[in-house]
This record gives C-alpha cells, sequence and structure tokens, in this order.
C-alpha cells in the first residue's frame, strides 16, 4: 500500500525557492548508509517539475519524482510513496539484518527532521554544479546539451526565462554574487543569454565581462 507522508519541514526551502533567482533548489541528506539527493524546481516554466520533489539515490542510482501535495503556505507537502519506491528507498539504506523489523515510517520522519531550514546560496550552488549530469535528464534547464556560455542577447518579446538563466549557475564556474548581479542586470533590460555546445569549440564568455557591458 502506498503511504502518505507529510514533508512539512520543506517549507522553508520551498519558499526560499520560489524567491530565488533561478528557482531550484538541492541538498544532500544521509541517513546511515543511505545517501539522498532532493531537488526542486518551482519556476512558473518548469510545468512537469513545478511541485515534484525528486529524490536521486546514490548508492543505487535511482531517480524518483513525488508529486506534492497541500496548501504549502500552511507547511503540508504531503507525497504519496508506491511500495516499489518504499523498497527502492529501504536498498538504499544498504541496511543488515539485525532481527528487528524495519520501520519505513520513522525512516521517513528522520528524513524529513534532517532537512535543512535554511541553505546558503553558495552551498546550495555547489551541490546543484556537483549534479549537472543529474539534473540535465530532468527538463529543468533550456537546451540540456548547450553547456557554453557564448553572451548575452536582447530579447524583443517576452521575458528572460528561469530556465535559461539558471544555467548560469550550474554550467559556469563564476563566482555565485557574479551570477546574481548578471541576472538582474539581464532582467532589467530584457535580455537573456546563448549558449552553444562544446564540439563547436566556442570561447566562453566571460561573466564579469557581461557585468561590466551591461553596467556602462
Amino acid at each position: 500500500m502506498p503511504i502518505k507522508f507529510n514533508f512539512n519541514r520543506l517549507q522553508n526551502i520551498y519558499f526560499a525557492t520560489l524567491n530565488s533567482d533561478d528557482k531550484a533548489t538541492a541538498f544532500d541528506i544521509q541517513i546511515g548508509k543511505g545517501r539522498f539527493l532532493f531537488m526542486m524546481y518551482l519556476s512558473d516554466e518548469d510545468k512537469e517539475a513545478k511541485d515534484t520533489l525528486f529524490i536521486y539515490m546514490r548508492n543505487t542510482k535511482v531517480l524518483r519524482k513525488l508529486k506534492m501535495y497541500g496548501s504549502h503556505k500552511k507547511g503540508t507537502f504531503d507525497v504519496y510513496i508506491s511500495e516499489k519506491i518504499q523498497n527502492e528507498m529501504t536498498e538504499e539504506l544498504c541496511l543488515t539484518h539485525s532481527g528487528k523489523p524495519f520501520d519505513f515510517e520513522h525512516f521517513l520522519e528522520e528524513l524529513n527532521s534532517n532537512i535543512p531550514l535554511e541553505i546558503r546560496q553558495e552551498t546550495k550552488i555547489k551541490t546543484l554544479r556537483e549534479n549537472r549530469k543529474i539534473i540535465s535528464s530532468l527538463d529543468v534547464v533550456d537546451e540540456a546539451k548547450k553547456t557554453v556560455l557564448i553572451g548575452d542577447k536582447h530579447l524583443s518579446v517576452g521575458k528572460p526565462q528561469d530556465k535559461t538563466l539558471r544555467k548560469l549557475y550550474l554550467y559556469t564556474d563564476a563566482d555565485v554574487k557574479d551570477i546574481d548581479e548578471l541576472i538582474k542586470l539581464l532582467k532589467k533590460f530584457n535580455r537573456t543569454v546563448a549558449w552553444t555546445t562544446d564540439d563547436n569549440n566556442h570561447k566562453s564568455a566571460n561573466i564579469r565581462d557581461l557585468i561590466c557591458a551591461l553596467s556602462k
């Protein structure tokens, strides 16, 4: 039978993510030998991913998506965990048989209690960058195969997309504060960033140079 569980400790991080420039977050939780990477993508552009909790299990290399239900403002982040996912999460723990029955709901409570209430921007970006390959498979960045920044460009219609701008954090090694500043300038002047693939041998644009050009 599926288990309904409220990951209510997500509330702080959920709203911090909604108010962030990239509308994305990622953090690791370790329970015993189990290593769980939690990810959320909350832009309006993330139609498939919005209100979805991604959990990647590092030992078993299994990625699962859990839809979050309920009033998040009231701290309700209900998910329904199927028997299959229960088994996968249990397997991730690499348990040794002790003779005692495994209490899965107690495990969920422990997992929930280890969700951080706050994540520093630099820490979040480091986690995102370290998991680029996993993230590129989630359809949460625009044109994921294009990872080389080649410059900025004006938008005649629409506005810069979060799914494009968040690539600045993922696919460059620039200082996080510089990226924050660039994104603010791009939004101010209704510009976005352009990308190409590695095989084009294009020199990557310098973010400080882009900031200087937009600040003139």
